[in-house]
Formats: structure tokens, sequence, C-alpha cells
């Protein structure tokens, strides 16, 4: 009877701590709601659209668009400047970039709106199929930020990776924690603290690819104003050589005005990785992107000195 009751009371104690675990994760990490993929036949992948949630403590929210914006209608009001800025992890930010840090948020105001559109890991083709399917949202100029990677880029149309593009949520907080986020974390600790498989884009020393290019130069060819903003990833940044990726997405912008975003970031703290910029880091972008046109310059918070 006695073994029976410690059981019963060592089970409903176990069942408390992992109770209270999942309400601390759910609640205070915000795991068990992660922003969700949706499969594209052409983009090859997308956000799913409208939804908003808190993440490690950061606000993430996709319109119904899948843009990291709030919601667009496609034609701009009367007297509104609008700006379309496409790209990849290093614009949308992720989990851990608050929506307010931004470097589209940060150049929005009154009469200006700046929309985010991108994802993790989408190359040129697949910033040229979201504007093929979706068009421009009545844009008066676009901006395409790209790094030396995304000279190597293009769709692979694989199922999506659970780990790294969830297509649904997972029943549990703990088992987003203990599926998703546990092995990375075991990894990063037995690589000694070195960025693992996942964490950044693919290297900059895989084989340029001609259709990612040939992307560039559709995009740059848009019937509007094009500007491509170009940020190099940190080890660029240091020793200011720029990988072959680099100068071949400058050299297929052809005659497009074309930024190096280098001049706007002040130091390496500008970098929580090494390629995604940190809060600082985005509002680096944000001058970088400003330079692109007169009319966002007023807005941006982080120029070159």
């Amino acid at each position: 009877m006695r073994k029976t009751c410690k059981a019963a009371v060592g089970a409903t104690i176990l069942l408390g701590a992992l109770a209270a675990l999942e309400l601390y994760a759910r609640a205070g990490l915000g795991l068990g709601t992660p922003p969700l993929y949706m499969s594209d036949p052409e983009i090859e992948y997308m956000f799913a659209p409208d939804q908003d949630m808190m993440r490690f403590g950061n606000h993430q929210r996709f319109n119904h668009y899948g843009m990291r914006s709030d919601d667009t209608p496609p034609t701009k009001p009367e007297g509104e400047y609008r700006v379309l800025v496409i790209g990849d992890s290093v614009l949308n930010g992720g989990s851990l970039t608050d929506q307010a840090d931004l470097a589209t948020t940060l150049l929005t105001k009154d009469g200006i709106r700046v929309l985010n559109a991108s994802a993790g890991s989408w190359g040129p083709e697949n910033m040229l199929a979201y504007v093929d399917r979706f068009g421009l949202f009545d844009a008066d100029l676009v901006v395409v930020v790209l790094s030396s990677h995304d000279a190597a880029d293009v769709p692979s149309f694989q199922p999506l990776n659970p780990g790294t593009h969830p297509q649904s949520a997972p029943l549990l907080a703990l088992t987003e924690a203990a599926f998703r986020y546990l092995p990375r974390y075991l990894a990063h600790l037995s690589a000694g603290g070195a960025a693992v498989k996942g964490d950044v884009p693919p290297s900059e020393t895989a084989p340029i690819a001609a259709s990612a290019l040939d992307a560039v130069r559709a995009l740059s060819a848009l019937p509007v104003p094009v500007c491509v903003v170009l940020h190099p990833n940190r080890e660029e940044h240091r020793t200011g050589v720029r990988a072959a990726g680099f100068v071949a997405i400058r050299e297929a912008a052809g005659a497009t005005t074309v930024i190096d975003e280098a001049p706007f970031i002040r130091s390496e703290t500008a970098y929580r990785d090494p390629i995604h910029p940190s809060a600082e880091g985005q509002r680096a972008l944000a001058g970088a992107i400003s330079a692109c046109s007169d009319r966002l310059s007023p807005g941006a918070e982080h120029v070159a000195e």
C-alpha cells in the first residue's frame, strides 16, 4: 500500500513538474506556436498567412501575403510612398528579432510603408517567384537584400524539414523544445560554441548557380526602380574581402543601383552569428535600404559616418 501511495505521489509530482515546464515553455518562451510555413509549387515555400505570436520574448507577425509586415492592401492609398523589400533570413530577422526592431519597421512612418517579403533560406529564384505570384503591391521602389551565399542558393522543392520549416504546430511546447531546439543546442556545445549546420546559410564556397544570377537579372529588370543591397557576412566585413558570390551578384545587377551595406555597419556587434544581423545590425540594414531612396533617408536611424 505504501509503495502504491509513494508511486502515486511521485507520479503526481512528476506530472506537476511537467505541467509547470510546459506552461513556462509555452507562456514564457513562446514554444508550441512556431511560425508556420507552407509549401508552394513555384516559390518553394513561404510563411503561412495571418500569423501573430510571441517567441523568445519577441513579437512576430505575418500578414495575409506571408510578409513579416502589418496587414497591407495590394494597392496603396493616395499619397503613400511604398517600398517592397525582398530577402531571406537576413531581412526576416527570425524569432530572435522583435517586429519593432526590423529594418523595414524602423523605416515605416507616416506616409511611408516599407514591406518585408522574406523567408529563411530564400534565394533569388524564390524571391522572383514570390513577385511573380503576388505582384509588387503598388510599390514605388523594390529593394532586394542579398548576400554572397545567394549566388549559390537555388530551390530544391524537397519536402520541408519540420525542424527548420514547420507546417503545423506541435502538440506540446516541450515537444518542440526536445525535438527542434535540444539537438541544435547539443550540437552547438559539441562544436565548442561554433555555428552548426542549419544555423547559417549555404557556404560562400558553393558553386555559383547560373539560374540564381538569372533571377538577380530578372529582379533588377522589374518595371519599377530597383535597388540591390548587398549584406556582407561577418568575415567579409571583418576582412574587407568579398566572396566570389558577392561580386557575381553585383555584376548580375548590371546598371541597377547597388548598395554595399558595409559602411553602415559600425562593429561586429551588428551580427548575432556569422551572417544574421542583431538589433543593431537591423538598424545598419535600415540605413543601407534608406540609401536607395531620398524619400527614405530622413527615416534612417543608422547611417554611415
